[in-house]
């Protein structure tokens, strides 16, 4: 009968140990908002006015977008570059005729 004690003992400490845990998750930070210059927002409003997109035809293979970035950065600032997977078809048939298994892009 002893044992049983310990038991219940055991588990009402862990029932404790829950209900803390859960209250901590509660009380969550609030972040802190900070307001924007006016000035700072116009720059960068300006920013995106004078930013446009680039389209490529043909990416010659095993050429992955860090390498477009890193060409067209000569140019100025690139901010992203997305570049199209070929189809799964296209490449399924790609390597069936023997070509390499690597990534292409459109």
């Amino acid at each position: 009968f002893s044992g049983d004690a310990t038991n219940d003992d055991d588990n009402e400490a862990e029932n404790n140990q829950l209900e803390k845990d859960s209250q901590t998750k509660k009380k969550k930070k609030k972040k802190k908002v900070r307001k924007l210059k006016l000035s700072t927002t116009q720059d960068f409003n300006a920013k995106l006015l004078k930013r446009g997109i680039v389209y490529l035809s043909r990416v010659p293979p095993r050429m992955g977008p860090t390498k477009v970035k890193q060409l067209l950065s000569d140019f100025g600032e690139v901010t992203r570059v997305y570049l199209v997977e070929e189809d799964k078809t296209v490449r399924k048939k790609r390597r069936r005729a023997g070509g390499s298994g690597g990534k292409r892009y459109r």
